[in-house]
């Protein structure tokens, strides 16, 4: 099998249906274990057709990014919460077609140094800047062949960021990296994968995960710590055999604990969370409490109040947006979550305390669904 990026193929998904509102939210300070998350649409701005991938947050404001798809094609799109209204950013993208563009993940150090990530096309990797005043395009090498998409940020600095995605190459999906900053960026040779989606610092060295396909043909978990030499070293991660486990969220938080979270597709009965832990003895699994359907986590988010992991759950044809708070005695929900479904979480992001959550949500009553882009915000 050879497996789709999940969220390219959300935003391909949207394409053939007429979109509608995106989102708008309130932000209140407070902590972890306080938040209630409020589902927010708003008209200010109005992007027809906006569907939210990533989201971080630093001192009080917050960018959202996504793909803004009208008809057959799909633009890169970012959107900033300025602690009281969110703005529509300019952006400076490539010339041409823009085919099926869209940004996937987002990495703000400060309020003056912000970076997004993507794929424009669906070909060629994606990579913007925000320096406080604009936004500007970054040129990064190209990886060769196909499709080639970043889903994941991260770094130590504006001029210590690692980038992660993945390429086709002779019909093969092979896993890729960045290395660099403001001073150019260098390909750096990937572990072993088929897929890398996200990526996190741990002890200033990168932090990956994806999957690759097994000899049985399953799609198998891969974390994977970069080293001073430049190599990779794999992390044992529970055997998960006979069955397709797909890694799309990892984090560190205090004292180098470290979460990684995906799902396992058991068709025909749906889809189960998956969810891990590093600690002293390396990366153990951890129990989802049952989430009344065919659930996936795909994005999880760590700092010093704790963490937060998001996704959404299927049941009886709609879908209602998940998020969990990890807890000494395990994951608990977070209350709000799921308040208007049906609605799909992507990406997840704290901020002193407070959560946000972004994604996208399904207008009930059109023909097929008009989907529309969603914020879940502490209020």
């Amino acid at each position: 099998m050879r497996p789709t990026p999940l969220r390219l193929l959300l935003v391909v998904a949207a394409s053939v249906a007429m979109l509608a509102v995106a989102a708008s939210g309130v932000f209140a300070a407070g902590d972890l274990s306080a938040c209630s998350l409020v589902a927010s649409e708003g008209t200010d701005p109005n992007p027809i057709g906006t569907i939210l991938e990533g989201v971080d947050a630093v001192d009080g404001q917050a960018w959202a990014v996504g793909g803004h798809v009208v008809g057959p094609v799909s633009s890169p799109y970012i959107q900033r919460w300025n602690g009281t209204a969110w703005a529509e950013q300019k952006l400076q993208v490539p010339p041409g077609p823009i085919g099926i563009s869209s940004f996937y993940a987002v990495k703000a150090f400060s309020l003056t140094d912000v970076w997004a990530v993507g794929s424009w096309t669906g070909q060629d990797p994606l990579v913007e800047h925000w320096d406080g005043h604009a936004w500007s395009l970054v040129t990064v090498p190209s990886f060769g062949g196909a499709e080639n998409i970043l889903t994941g940020i991260d770094g130590t600095s504006s001029t210590d960021l690692w980038l992660v995605g993945q390429r086709q190459f002779d019909g093969q999906m092979d896993g890729v990296v960045l290395h660099g900053g403001t001073q150019g960026f260098l390909i750096v040779t990937p572990p072993d994968v088929a897929i890398l989606h996200d990526v996190a610092m741990l002890d200033g060295q990168p932090l990956v995960e994806g999957w690759r396909i097994g000899r049985d043909g399953f799609a198998v978990p891969v974390i994977a710590l970069g080293t001073v030499a430049g190599t990779w070293g794999k992390e044992p991660v529970p055997s998960e055999t006979g069955r397709n486990v797909f890694l799309t969220g990892i984090a560190v938080g205090a004292g180098g604990a470290a979460w990684a979270v995906g799902w396992s597709d058991d068709s025909p009965n749906g889809d189960t969370p998956v969810a891990y832990q590093l600690g002293a003895e390396g990366w153990t699994s951890l129990d989802v409490p049952d989430q009344g359907g065919s659930t996936r986590l795909m994005s999880v988010a760590a700092d010093q109040q704790g963490t937060v992991a998001v996704g959404s759950v299927s049941a009886n044809g709609s879908s209602r947006a998940i998020a969990l708070r990890a807890t000494d005695g395990g994951w608990t929900a977070v209350p709000g979550a799921g308040s208007q479904p049906p609605d799909t979480l992507a990406s997840v992001a704290l901020d002193g305390g407070d959560i946000w959550g972004v994604g996208r949500a399904v207008v009930v009553g059109a023909t097929y669904g008009v989907p529309s882009a969603r914020v879940y915000s502490c209020g």
